[in-house]
């Protein structure tokens, strides 16, 4: 009867050893499962940022060394999901100084207000790079969007056969075939903001702040991600500010922008919050777009 004891008492003792093992394990799966959910380039972003990190590419293109060029010769692999690549891991590469710019508004076109600085349209016309620091002050200010955007915010490549006057663009027609885009159809071209409503408001409703873009540039999965991500951040984050930059980028002297470069950075925790880098086709599957002239037909 002691034998039998003795081995029951060891066999409870091994079999308790086993599931405290076990429950070690188990921990540290867990505990390390946890850390690859907020790892550096994770920390802090939204679903929609997930999304998209998952089916999009990257590319071994600095923002400091990259020129237009750089970002022109990544190519397009065709698909939705490659709309988007990240550039630098997905690090924004602002430098210090820059990221401490504040864009202080003056009540003008391109400084309309605290946080935003627009550029001129260049001799062609073309809309160009916009800064911005975008705060959940400055978001609580803005105002419900209009249903339409005014017909004099025209961006370049908008109508075909028009003109540009050294204000503003004259004359010509507009035509938008319409794409298969989330089960349904909708209009390929929009006047895709820069910078977006969210931030700013009216102050973003201007041919400076606009470009044609295609639907697929404009919303998903194109500028409405980092922009979402940015909404995301300010929103869990209220006392910290996002440092922008979107800079459209042309080929020669073409009127549509093959895509825009667009980085984003959180300010006082140095990007702890939010830091993305991204290179945003501006491209449409099924369609081919003429960049010249703004004309697209379906393939």
């Amino acid at each position: 009867m002691a034998k039998r004891q003795t081995n029951q008492k060891r066999f409870t003792q091994t079999a308790t050893m086993v599931l405290a093992l076990v429950a070690v394990f188990a921990f540290q799966a867990v505990k390390n499962e946890g850390v690859h959910k907020q790892g550096p380039s994770e920390q802090k972003q939204s679903k929609v940022l997930q999304s998209a990190k998952k089916a999009n590419r990257s590319a071994n293109v600095t923002a400091t060394s990259a020129s237009d060029q750089d970002l022109l010769n990544i190519k397009w692999d065709g698909t939705l999901d490659g709309d988007i690549v990240h550039l630098n891991n997905n690090q924004a590469t602002f430098s210090d100084e820059e990221l401490k710019q504040s864009f202080p508004g003056n009540k003008s076109k391109l400084n309309p207000v605290d946080g935003l600085a627009l550029s001129n349209l260049d001799s062609l016309g073309r809309s160009g790079q916009a800064n911005f620091v975008a705060s959940k002050k400055a978001m609580d200010k803005v105002t419900k969007r209009p249903s339409q955007i005014p017909k004099s915010v025209r961006p370049s490549g908008w109508n075909q056969n028009d003109h540009f006057n050294g204000t503003f663009w004259v004359g010509g027609s507009h035509n938008n075939p319409k794409v298969s885009l989330g089960g349904s159809k909708q209009a390929l071209w929009n006047k895709s903001h820069i910078v977006g409503y969210q931030f700013f408001g009216m102050a973003t409703m201007v041919t400076e702040n606009m470009t044609t873009g295609t639907r697929v540039e404009n919303a998903y999965p194109g500028q409405l991600v980092p922009e979402d991500d940015i909404l995301y951040a300010l929103k869990e984050h209220p006392n910290i500010t996002i440092r922008g930059q979107v800079t459209p980028v042309y080929s020669g002297n073409e009127l549509v922008p093959r895509g825009v470069h667009y980085m984003a950075k959180s300010v006082e925790d140095n990007g702890a919050t939010l830091n993305l880098n991204y290179w945003i086709f501006n491209v449409q599957p099924g369609i081919t777009i003429n960049y010249q002239t703004g004309a697209a037909t379906v393939d």
